[in-house]
């Protein structure tokens, strides 16, 4: 694994609040939403914070193979993962991750049973640095 790809990749994604994931419908077609980040460490493990019964995680329990998208608009520059989801509800990860300010969607906290969240553990992520017009891929 590339540490200075790595870095890069870390520091393109810390520029973002949103970015897009992607699941599978039960028809088979993509189902892409935008997503509130939450840090990526030094893992690469992305986390999202969602609600038990959204159809996100049904989807995902079905087919955990997820993408995400994080993309720049100044220079059309992005970052792509490609990963493996699962769907997270033990009382002490949860609490761990928990923000105050989703008390507004969850309002028991992170002991809140409707509050779960998504692991997406990425194989592969690719940072496209679009004005260099140079694509390179991390293997994880």
């Amino acid at each position: 694994m590339s540490n200075e790809l790595k870095k890069t990749i870390m520091d393109f994604v810390a520029g973002y609040p949103f970015a897009n994931l992607s699941t599978t419908g039960d028809d088979g077609t993509p189902r892409g939403r935008m997503m509130a980040n939450l840090p990526l460490k030094d893992d690469m493990v992305i986390w999202y914070a969602t609600g038990v019964e959204s159809r996100k995680v049904g989807e995902i329990e079905k087919n955990p193979a997820v993408s995400v998208f994080y993309y720049q608009p100044t220079d059309h520059s992005s970052v792509s993962a490609l990963g493996t989801a699962t769907i997270v509800k033990d009382d002490a990860t949860r609490k761990e991750m928990w923000q105050d300010a989703w008390s507004a969607f969850w309002p028991d906290g992170p002991s809140d049973p409707a509050y779960c969240l998504i692991k997406i553990t990425p194989k592969t992520m690719e940072y496209l640095d679009y004005p260099n017009h140079k694509l390179e891929t991390l293997d994880l």
